[in-house]
């Protein structure tokens, strides 16, 4: 539950820290507290405390600063400045309720004004039962990220540095040792990272790059626009990454570079594949789009292969409020090359010995991602712990007949989909959810050897039939580290109807 203080319970709580119940309920986390930037010089006055104290004491909660619109509206409001202000944050961010120890202040408004007490009875009532799962809240951890978020964006933004710069410098090294590589560039997007990747391994018109006929678009329209051309390689059933053996069938004189998606946040099995590329003379080029933080026997997604792409799309594990991506490496040449590429090809400024393109990261995109790596080794461990409640729940209601649930073959996977195999009823299960107010989605319908953009590749179906199989059958479920036991029970239960009846 998101609450936000008015001034008078501020002052009631600071002078009472110790033993106040509604911040030991933020400490507790049951609720998430906010304070409003304008009511902190009212809260040193008012409460006599020292900056220290106060200071200490917000701790527990996050700062909400108001736009300049907001204090707008708010001074054209016929209701007091703080009470209009505090009204118009809670539904612009939407936040539940506002505790105040003047209720009938807020009478006539759309808020709901509760009593410290009554917050408590609300929170130790029975909570109501679940009838609505999102698929993923976006906005579910501004609560947690607002003030790094807040801080560094506001640094950005005074600086006038909004493309590369030291901002995007210091998140490069700070994720190429999360990842454990020497270098990380920052790019565009998680497309763009996988384009400037092949265009650094030398890809082009004539060539073939061995992927996943199973997974997001990008992988293959990467290969297709510098010219060359994918060769598909069936995955495992399991898994649903590439398996090695197919592509070393795939391999001719023609191949270039192999690569390996890390689908759904597991690694595929990268030695044999590595073992691979070494006897053959190829790049490996890791799609790492939907794996940070994942690992593959020890190893960091990303710094197995010659590079590692990443994703920053808003709706990864780690993501910005926009698009970005990054490419790791542990070569010194491919990370001037990436470096070079990345603005046209330039080197130095305004002098070009090789073609490249605009694939340059915003510094505040940069921003975000250095704010939200700070949180993503809890939000990581809260997704596998709510995979593991999963797989529980699902063989607790016997559900298992049913349901092919997603092993962790090479810890640790990061979950950042949960995705389940429901056989040939997929589709009635996910209207089924849909009624019922969950939220779910499929990764992916259509196999990408079958999309109409690539029939020139000659490509028919019941060439990959595990691919195909897996794209007629999975489902991926709510997952992310917001989602809660009683919404997972909420979800297999339902899914438990769908399958035995009411």
């Amino acid at each position: 539950m998101q609450i936000l203080f008015d001034a008078g319970s501020l002052i009631q709580a600071l002078e009472k820290s110790d033993d106040s119940a509604v911040v030991s309920l933020c400490r507790q986390e049951r609720c998430k507290g906010w304070v409003v930037a304008t009511s902190i010089p009212v809260l040193l006055e008012g409460s006599g405390a020292s900056k220290k104290n106060v200071q200490s004491f917000l701790q527990n909660l996050a700062v909400l600063t108001p736009t300049a619109h907001d204090i707008d509206l708010s001074l054209g409001s016929e209701y007091p400045f703080e009470i209009a202000l505090l009204a118009c944050l809670v539904e612009a961010c939407g936040i539940d309720a506002v505790v105040t120890l003047n209720p009938e202040k807020f009478s006539g408004l759309p808020v709901n004004a509760l009593t410290p007490g009554q917050l408590q009875e609300k929170l130790d009532a029975p909570s109501p039962p679940v009838n609505e799962v999102r698929l993923l809240d976006i906005t579910a951890s501004y609560h947690q990220i607002l003030n790094e978020v807040e801080k560094e964006t506001a640094e950005t933004i005074r600086s006038g540095y909004f493309i590369l710069g030291p901002k995007v410098s210091r998140m490069e090294e700070r994720m190429a040792s999360y990842c454990q590589t020497k270098y990380a560039v920052g790019v565009s997007s998680g497309t763009d990272a996988l384009l400037i990747a092949l265009m650094a391994a030398g890809v082009g018109p004539g060539d073939e790059v061995i992927t996943s006929p199973y997974t997001f678009f990008a992988t293959a329209g990467s290969i297709i626009r510098l010219g060359a051309q994918p060769v598909f390689a069936d995955i495992n059933d399991i898994t649903f990454n590439i398996k090695p053996e197919h592509i070393e069938r795939c391999i001719t004189p023609k191949t270039k570079a192999i690569i390996p998606v890390h689908l759904y946040g597991q690694c595929a099995d990268m030695d044999p594949i590595l073992q691979l590329a070494e006897k053959n003379g190829l790049r490996v080029i890791e799609d790492s789009a939907q794996a940070i933080g994942s690992e593959y026997k020890s190893r960091s997604a990303g710094s197995l292969g010659d590079m590692g792409c990443f994703s920053f799309f808003p709706a990864k594990n780690l993501g910005g409020f926009g698009d970005g991506g990054m490419v790791t490496t542990n070569c010194e040449e491919l990370y001037q090359k990436l470096k070079i590429l990345r603005v046209h090809g330039s080197d130095p400024k305004y002098y070009h010995k090789i073609i490249g393109g605009n694939f340059r990261l915003d510094a505040l995109q940069a921003d975000v991602v250095s704010a939200k790596l700070n949180f993503l080794e809890d939000w990581t461990e809260k997704r596998r712990k709510n995979a593991q409640t999963y797989n529980q729940l699902f063989k607790d209601s016997a559900m298992t007949p049913f349901v092919q649930l997603p092993p962790e073959v090479f810890p640790r996977h990061v979950y950042n989909q949960y995705v389940i195999g429901v056989g040939n009823r997929r589709d009635e299960l996910r209207g089924f959810l849909n009624e019922n107010r969950i939220g779910c989605e499929i990764y992916y319908p259509v196999p990408l050897h079958l999309q109409d953009c690539f029939k020139s590749l000659g490509y028919k179906s019941g060439d990959f039939p595990e691919s195909e199989k897996a794209a007629g059958q999975t489902l991926a479920l709510p997952i992310s580290h917001e989602v809660s036991r009683e919404q997972q029970e909420y979800i297999v239960n339902t899914i438990q109807r769908f399958f035995l009846g009411e």
